[in-house]
């Protein structure tokens, strides 16, 4: 019978909303750290990779951020063409963009950090894994759709 199994859509449901409630929550409370640094989500992301990575492509940049090239475009403040061939564009951290991203190292990764901690220290390694498994099949599945 439907439903018995947990594979009904009422189980889809289930899951679907405790992690878009996992996500909601995540969001405002280190939304709340980003809006003091006055950056977005995004924008925090791309200076920890342009920081770790050094200076990449738009494509390179869109490709570690799993987002589409026009995402990239919309929070690039600037871009330099490459002296060996005009044709492409590489973006940088400023001076400005490197001392954001230590202050962010200093100040905004640490608490996003505690919280994940804090999060996982409510399961048991086993359940780590058997959460980590299920929710890449997922993943995946929806991948494949």
């Amino acid at each position: 019978m439907a439903g018995e199994d947990g594979k009904s859509e009422n189980g889809f449901e289930k899951i679907m909303n405790v992690a878009i409630n996992i996500a909601e929550t995540w969001n405002e409370k280190t939304n709340k750290w980003l809006r003091e640094q006055q950056i977005t989500g995004m924008q925090f992301k791309a200076i920890l990779f342009l920081n770790e990575k050094g200076s990449q492509t738009p494509s390179q940049l869109s490709k570690g951020l799993s987002r589409t090239r026009c995402t990239i475009t919309g929070i690039l403040a600037r871009r330099r063409r490459s002296r060996g061939d005009r044709r492409l564009v590489y973006v940088s951290l400023t001076d400005q963009g490197k001392e954001l991203a230590a202050e962010l190292m200093e100040k905004v990764v640490p608490e996003i950090s505690r919280l994940g901690t804090t999060i996982m220290d409510k399961l048991t390694d086993s359940e780590v894994l058997a959460l980590y498994s299920a929710l890449s099949k997922l993943s995946n599945g929806i991948s494949e759709t």
